[in-house]
C-alpha cells in the first residue's frame, strides 16, 4: 500500500498537543482537522479491512501534501493491532512498550517525520487533565469557531484540589513519558520534539524546524492562534500543591520511624 507522505505527532493528554497540531495547520493556512482521526476511525471497530480506512482517513486528513496524525501512546497498539488484523479486539489501554504490540504501527509509518510532544511541568499536566476530565471543558476556540459540546460535568467553581484523585494522572503521564523515548530508541527514531511551553509563548516561531523538515511554507501573514489557554491562575497554584505534596509523600516515605 502507498502510505506518502506523513507527518505523526506523539504525544500524551493535556500537552498543549491539540493546539501544536492546530498552530501547525493554521500556519499553513489550512482549515481545523480532527487529529486523533487513527483513533477514532478505528475506535469500537470488530472488522475491515485498514486499506478502506486509510483511504478515507488519508483524504480528511492530507495536508499540503502530508497526512497528518497525533496518537497518545496508551493506545496506539489498538490502532496497530487494526492495521494488522483490520480489528481492534483486544486490551486498549497500554502503559509498558512492548515492540510486537506497535510494530505494525511503526512499519506503516516509518517513513513519516515524526514529532513529540511533552509537557515539561507534568504536574501542571496533570492537574489539567484532573480539572478538564472534572467538568468535561477539553478545549476554547476564538469566537466563531465550532467546538465539541460539552458533556454533563461539575461545575468549574465546584472542583476541589483531590491529591489522591489528581496522583494517578502524574503518574501515568510520567510513564507515558518514558515509554515514548523507548519507543523512539527501538525503531531509531529521533523526533523533532516541541514542548507545551515552548508552543505557548512562542507562536509561530516554535513550529520552525517542523516547516524547514516538511519543506512546507507558512502564509505570508500567520493568522491568530484559533484555540484559547483553558487554564487559569488555579491550574498554576494547583501544580505547586500536587509538587509539595509529592515531595511530602517522598520525604515521609524516605523517614519512616519504625
Amino acid at each position: 500500500m502507498q502510505v506518502g507522505k506523513s507527518v505523526i505527532f506523539c504525544a500524551t493528554q493535556r500537552t498543549g498537543s491539540t493546539l501544536i497540531v492546530d498552530d501547525f495547520l493554521n500556519v499553513v493556512g489550512h482549515k481545523r482537522v480532527i487529529s486523533e482521526i487513527l483513533y477514532h476511525k478505528t475506535m469500537g471497530e470488530t472488522g475491515g479491512p485498514w486499506s478502506k480506512t486509510w483511504d478515507e482517513v488519508s483524504k480528511a486528513n492530507t495536508v499540503r501534501g502530508y497526512f497528518i496524525g497525533k496518537v497518545m501512546f496508551h493506545y496506539t497498539p489498538y490502532i496497530s493491532r487494526y492495521i494488522e488484523h483490520g480489528s481492534t479486539a483486544g486490551p486498549h489501554h497500554c502503559l509498558r512498550f512492548i515492540p510486537e504490540l506497535f510494530d505494525s504501527f511503526y512499519n506503516f509509518f516509518a517513513d513519516a517525520i515524526w514529532v513529540y510532544i511533552d509537557r515539561r511541568n507534568v504536574f501542571a499536566q496533570a492537574v489539567s487533565m484532573y480539572l478538564a476530565e472534572s467538568t468535561q471543558i477539553w478545549e476554547k476556540l476564538i469566537a466563531g469557531l465550532r467546538s465539541r459540546p460539552p458533556k454533563p460535568g461539575v461545575p468549574a467553581d465546584q472542583v476541589r484540589y483531590e491529591y489522591e484523585k489528581i496522583k494517578p494522572y502524574l503518574t501515568g503521564f510520567l510513564a507515558e513519558r518514558e515509554q515514548w523515548q523507548l519507543f523512539f530508541r527501538h525503531y531509531k527514531i529521533t523526533p523533532i520534539r516541541i514542548s507545551y511551553e515552548e508552543a505557548a509563548q512562542g507562536y509561530p516561531q516554535y513550529l520552525k524546524e517542523l516547516l524547514d523538515k516538511t519543506e512546507l511554507q507558512a502564509v505570508e501573514a500567520p493568522r491568530p492562534r484559533r484555540m484559547l489557554k483553558v487554564g487559569d491562575q488555579r491550574n498554576e497554584e494547583w501544580a505547586e500543591f500536587l509538587r509539595n505534596d509529592v515531595i511530602a509523600e517522598l520525604y515521609s516515605r524516605s523517614h519512616v520511624v519504625d
